[in-house]
């Protein structure tokens, strides 16, 4: 199928500038029922007489969770306030640690005066969507003191499976990287949705990158791919927020021999590498695509550092023909990357071209463009000889009022510049972008593959 790259100007289109994800990275914080809280001192903590502390040690300070909600909804951010207090009499330093069902989750060093009690800046951490009602434990650790905190977390609303890709179940081989969406939950334009993933209890990213909030602006959906190496069962979770409600769902995901495989980029035309155009020239593209389990759906085309898609192609069963035609909007030293999605969601892409303007690399400069001062012969005229090096100048024991050399200074005793110099005073550019890694997906976790553009695992 033919595309033709075209920006339409939407309402997610003028706003994929902001940022449209969590705010708060977090590690997964499993979760369940009541809300306790208990004081306590470390079994293992040394008193400040044992481990002879003094002052700027921390010991003598107590910490109190003083502020932590009873509940959170899963996916939601859980703050808590801790407060600190310095019991001795002297000034010391102490830092506040906090866990999260022993995971760390950050933490705080102030300087206490004697008697003095202080709480640091609130802290927080993303919980995980849960699908039922689950605890957390949350703790505060000090030196020589801690307390903890029990939270209940609330299970998420599901989302409706139609706003889902790939189905929630499947099977691949190992290496196999998968495609993962999720799709607006309000069909409004005007109402931003975050949206944060986790596979098997461990946050993996979220929404917070340009090609996401591209993705969004242009598709209606945010995405996840992620790369299932090693044979086993896996959960991903998607956590989506909009309007302070929270909302869910989740894959399975079976890694085994003879499950779904990636589909593969096998030709590209113009031949793969760099494209020596112009940013405005128009480009027809075409490449051959093909899924060892006959079910080819999509090439979404990218375009690095514009972090734009100039376009999607539809394409269908196990092997097919994706082309893209570009009307300028291009970029020097940016790459053209195709995305291969099949409806099963197994995924490739590679750095397919590099645009190279030739009217933007430095030119060339003759001999002839090189001027020199009427009084200053070219440096490299055979008629001239070089002066040879002055003798100091004599000089009496009662020097006269105006000492003279015994020589006139050399007239080539400027520096000359170097006549493959740029005019401008700027180095020279070889017109060769660095191409030796390949441009990545922001937000995603995928294979490197082949890492430059003139290498892209396409077989002509």
């Amino acid at each position: 199928m033919t595309v033709t790259s075209e920006r339409h100007v939407n309402r997610r289109t003028l706003l994929r500038g902001v940022a449209i994800g969590s705010i708060v990275p977090a590690t997964a914080a499993g979760t369940a029922v009541g809300s306790t809280r208990r004081q306590e001192t470390p079994a293992d903590a040394q008193t400040a007489d044992d481990a002879g502390a003094d002052a700027g040690d921390g010991a003598g300070a107590t910490v109190e969770i003083v502020d932590v909600p009873e509940t959170v909804v899963g996916g939601a951010l859980l703050q808590w306030t801790v407060e600190l207090t310095n019991d001795t009499d002297e000034t010391i330093t102490t830092t506040v640690e906090y866990t999260v069902d022993g995971e760390p989750a950050g933490a705080v060093t102030v300087t206490l005066e004697p008697g003095e009690s202080e709480q640091p800046f609130a802290s927080g951490r993303r919980t995980e969507p849960v699908a039922t009602e689950e605890t957390l434990e949350l703790r505060a650790e000090t030196e020589t003191d801690a307390d903890t905190a029990t939270v209940t977390v609330l299970p998420a609303e599901e989302i409706d499976p139609e706003l889902t890709f790939p189905d929630p179940q499947l099977t691949v081989e190992p290496d196999t990287t998968v495609h993962f969406e999720v799709g607006a939950i309000d069909p409004d334009p005007d109402i931003f949705q975050e949206t944060a993933w986790w596979v098997d209890g461990e946050f993996v990213g979220d929404s917070l990158t340009p090609w996401q909030g591209e993705y969004y602006a242009e598709q209606n959906a945010h995405y996840w791919q992620e790369t299932f190496a090693e044979p086993g069962t896996y959960e991903v979770v998607a956590g989506v927020t909009v309007d302070d409600e929270q909302y869910r769902t989740s894959w399975t995901v079976t890694v085994e021999a003879g499950g779904l495989a990636d589909p593969v980029i096998d030709a590209a035309r113009p031949a793969p590498g760099v494209l020596e155009v112009g940013t405005d020239a128009s480009l027809d593209l075409e490449i051959d695509v093909t899924d060892p389990d006959g079910n080819l759906d999509r090439v979404v085309w990218w375009l690095t550092q514009a972090d734009v898609i100039l376009g999607v192609s539809d394409v269908a069963g196990a092997s097919d023909t994706a082309t893209l035609s570009v009307d300028g909007g291009l970029c020097h030293t940016c790459a053209i990357v195709p995305w291969v999605i099949t409806g099963d969601g197994t995924f490739t892409s590679d750095s397919v071209w590099i645009i190279d303007d030739p009217e933007l690399d430095a030119p060339d400069v003759d001999d002839d463009d090189i001027s020199f001062r009427d009084d200053e012969p070219a440096p490299d005229d055979p008629g001239v000889e070089p002066d040879p090096e002055p003798d100091e100048p004599d000089v009496k024991e009662e020097p006269e009022p105006k000492p003279t050399r015994d020589e006139k200074p050399d007239p080539n005793g400027k520096p000359v510049r170097d006549k493959k110099s740029n005019q401008n005073g700027k180095p020279n550019r070889d017109g060769n972008a660095d191409r030796s890694e390949k441009p990545t997906q922001n937000g995603t976790s995928t294979r490197s593959g082949n890492e430059t553009a003139d290498d892209c695992g396409c077989h002509n």
